[in-house]
């Protein structure tokens, strides 16, 4: 019996949260559990919360049953299932429904997670949320949504399959998942390649004026607050900018610092091999992987900027 099914057992209502900004293996892995508790214990009261889902990922089964995070703090019942969250700051107002309940589950795979749960399946070497998730169900139970939701979440995570953290098991899962009918195509394009105009528009604005550092060893791109009200842009249309600018030639670390109140930055990261973005992110109170990793910090950007590559430069 794993952690999931023992938390399970004598649970009835039972809350799903993720982390605040949610991204696609976010999404997936709550809505991946959803959809596999709804097949197949359809007698337990579940309850997603998260904060507003990206539009590429609302073709995902179930993204039109999410409860907002706000409600969370409403919550009680017999068992909290974080998904994909690295630590306690990072449940926004999820919080109230993970400390309302009886008990606590963390299914997570950040190298920085302090295992905050009652209990805990932290996979460190595992590509992504979604494929910790799949090694604790049952793949015979598994439905074609609920595979959907999963493979989604590991081909964001891995960057379609790219990324160093993509091992031989993630390739055996992402297989097993497509087994189930996907149309992994479609799935791709929609949820990780497609964008909107908006989206294109602050892609060409961040990386115009983006600019090199460190001997063009780090690229590091802004958006100002006042960028984002100009173009009436949110966070969700910030997405892909990161991976844009770490694709640069002869780039080792990508920045993309968004300011999404005026003198708070939203600071992702991104590494191509050689410096470890999660000690980085650490030391600034965020969290995430070796190759990536982001914080939120509020600071004059020049400070920002001077600390941020003395701290890589110690890595070069």
């Amino acid at each position: 019996m794993n952690v999931l099914t023992e938390a399970l057992a004598n649970s009835e209502k039972i809350a799903i949260v993720g982390h605040i900004h949610p991204d696609g293996d976010c999404v997936g892995s709550c809505l991946g559990l959803r959809r596999y508790l709804s097949d197949n214990m359809p007698e337990k009261d579940v309850t997603v919360y998260l904060e507003p889902i990206m539009k590429n990922l609302q073709f995902l089964h179930g993204s039109d049953m999410v409860s907002p995070m706000e409600d969370a703090a409403g919550f009680e019942g017999d068992l909290c299932i974080s998904m994909d969250v690295s630590s306690t700051d990072r449940l926004g107002e999820g919080i109230h429904a993970f400390q309302n309940a009886k008990r606590t589950l963390v299914i997570d795979h950040h190298v920085t997670n302090p295992l905050f749960g009652d209990s805990n399946c932290v996979d460190k070497e595992a590509s992504s949320c979604c494929q910790v998730l799949y090694e604790l169900l049952d793949d015979e139970k598994i439905s074609g949504e609920c595979a959907e939701a999963l493979y989604t979440g590991i081909v964001h995570d891995t960057g379609v399959f790219k990324y160093s953290c993509t091992k031989e098991r993630t390739m055996q899962i992402a297989g097993r998942l497509m087994s189930k009918g996907l149309n992994t195509a479609e799935i791709i394009d929609r949820s990780f390649y497609q964008k909107s105009l908006l989206q294109t528009r602050v892609m060409a604005l961040v990386v115009s004026r983006a600019e090199m550092y460190l001997d063009n060893q780090l690229f590091l791109g802004v958006l100002k607050n006042e960028d984002m009200q100009a173009l009436h842009a949110t966070a969700a249309d910030c997405d892909g900018v990161i991976d844009q600018l770490r694709l640069v030639k002869g780039v080792e670390v990508a920045a993309f610092a968004r300011e999404d109140k005026p003198g708070t930055f939203k600071l992702s990261l991104r590494s191509n091999g050689t410096v470890d973005v999660s000690a980085i992110s650490s030391f600034f109170g965020g969290g995430g992987h070796r190759m990536a990793a982001g914080f939120t910090v509020s600071a004059e950007l020049e400070d920002i900027k001077s600390q941020l590559t003395a701290m890589i430069l110690l890595q070069l």
